[in-house]
């Protein structure tokens, strides 16, 4: 029973004594000084700036595409048009002025402050020579579509194209205000010869 005892009181004494702890160490508190911080802005706002102007250089890149896209495929309307043509309606003024000039396609409307020139002119006479209009002297059919004249307006006249040439040339000019500010231009030119048959 004293054996139990002693144990006992071992036990006890273990029990209560004091714990040791290692002894605290001073806390260090540690921050960024205010270099640092102003640094961290700086860089997150010129990549801020960056995405941003990358974003906006995208955006005008797609507007650009989209405008591409509308004036060729005005273009390739408008050629439609004189393809279906008979030789004498391609070289009859009023003709082309009420179905090709006076008519809007479809695919015009993204086009910003749009210019529309349409030009038929005498491409090989019936002596075999070949004409360069407006270099070599020789009228042709000429109209301009703008804003000011949304019907068009013939600025040069020639009514003798269909007995004159056995070939004519069609010029289509495009030129449009970008999304940029930038004037940009399309142009597409055809060849029509007598056998050229329309409706």
């Amino acid at each position: 029973m004293l054996q139990k005892t002693v144990y006992l009181l071992l036990f006890e004494s273990a029990c209560l004594s004091p714990v040791k702890l290692p002894p605290a160490k001073p806390v260090d508190f540690q921050a960024f000084t205010l270099a640092e911080v102003l640094i961290a802005v700086a860089v997150a706002v010129i990549f801020g700036i960056a995405a941003f102007a990358t974003n906006e250089r995208l955006l005008i890149a797609l507007k650009n595409q989209k405008e591409t896209t509308a004036a060729s495929m005005m273009l390739q309307e408008r050629m439609e048009k004189f393809r279906g043509f008979s030789y004498s309606n391609i070289a009859d003024k009023t003709y082309v002025n009420t179905n090709v000039v006076q008519a809007k396609t479809t695919s015009e409307a993204a086009l910003g402050n749009l210019s529309e020139t349409v030009v038929v002119s005498g491409y090989m006479n019936t002596g075999g020579g070949t004409g360069n209009y407006p270099s070599d002297g020789t009228h042709a059919n000429k109209w301009i579509r703008n804003s000011s004249y949304p019907s068009g307006n013939q600025v040069d006249t020639n009514t003798s194209l269909a007995t004159d040439n056995d070939l004519l040339k069609v010029d289509i000019l495009l030129t449009w205000t970008s999304a940029n500010g930038r004037t940009r231009t399309r142009n597409l030119a055809s060849v029509f010869g007598k056998g050229n048959i329309g409706p």
